[in-house]
């Protein structure tokens, strides 16, 4: 009697950047995407210098950019929508796949909904009582002017958070047959700092625009009986995703391709940063 075979797992290419500063971060996450040749890529990596990115159709006039230059904070454009984040305490994940993989569909929520079900499996390996904010059926706000400018203004069905409160903020872009997602998950609290480098300069706005976020964020180590760190979160996103989705996740790096045309659109993405602001001057 022959036995039975095992269904073939799908391979998926595992990258951990580590640590790089904001245009390595953008370019390298878009190289993948454009050079998709059937192997999606699960990345994560952080952010040094801390940045701040912009969602693709955001303006720069949005930020205090003599403050930002000061203060050693990097200002870059997200190839994805949404709306202004600051980088520092967090682990960053990246997502890039096609219609060859089983986690793909021709709808954004679905794809949203089954990448944060790996996100939400990993989260669940260190014992972060989390789950998926459902409500809602697309972006909605939560207040209207200014406070739209920030990420953490919004929510989206398949996000996850704590009783209401968002822990992880991603975006979602096509090009093609082939899917990026990114998104943030906050390990401390340091997003919050976010409103002292927007334009709005006036003091009573900063109040409200920092209880605003406090009030609808929530970080791991708010919520983890231990101290969290990137390293650990890697692991988690890793075997999560891994025993998820039944994937095989293979330790891997950049080839030669995406190495060339991320270093390409590095300098473009500086490029773009010092023509809007001098446009904005």
């Amino acid at each position: 009697m022959h036995a039975v075979a095992e269904p073939t797992k799908e391979t998926w290419r595992f990258i951990d950047s580590g640590c790089c500063d904001a245009y390595e971060n953008m370019a390298v996450d878009l190289a993948i995407t454009q050079a998709y040749q059937g192997t999606p890529t699960l990345r994560v990596y952080g952010w040094k210098p801390p940045a701040i990115s912009l969602g693709y159709h955001q303006s720069l006039s949005d930020l205090d950019m003599e403050r930002c230059a000061r203060d050693g904070i990097d200002v870059v454009y997200r190839p994805t929508g949404g709306r202004a984040v600051l980088h520092s305490a967090e682990i960053t994940y990246s997502v890039v796949l096609g219609r060859d993989s089983h986690l793909y569909d021709p709808r954004v929520m679905p794809v949203y909904e089954r990448i944060s079900q790996g996100i939400l499996a990993a989260l669940q390996l260190l014992y972060i009582p989390i789950a998926f904010e459902r409500s809602g059926k697309s972006p909605r706000n939560y207040t209207q002017g200014e406070l739209g400018s920030l990420c953490y203004a919004s929510s989206i069905k398949y996000e996850i958070g704590h009783e209401g409160k968002k822990l992880i903020g991603s975006a979602q872009r096509r090009f093609g047959d082939v899917v990026l997602q990114h998104g943030s998950i906050l390990i401390g609290e340091d997003h919050l700092k976010l409103v002292d480098y927007l334009a709005q300069r006036d003091p009573d706005w900063q109040r409200s625009a920092r209880k605003f976020m406090q009030e609808k964020t929530i970080c791991l180590n708010e919520l983890s009986p231990v101290p969290l760190h990137y390293d650990q979160l890697a692991l988690a996103l890793r075997t999560g995703f891994s025993q998820h989705w039944g994937l095989h996740l293979v330790d891997g790096s950049l080839t030669e391709e995406e190495k060339n045309q991320s270093q390409a659109l590095k300098e473009k993405m500086h490029q773009q940063i010092s023509e809007a602001a001098g446009h904005e001057a």
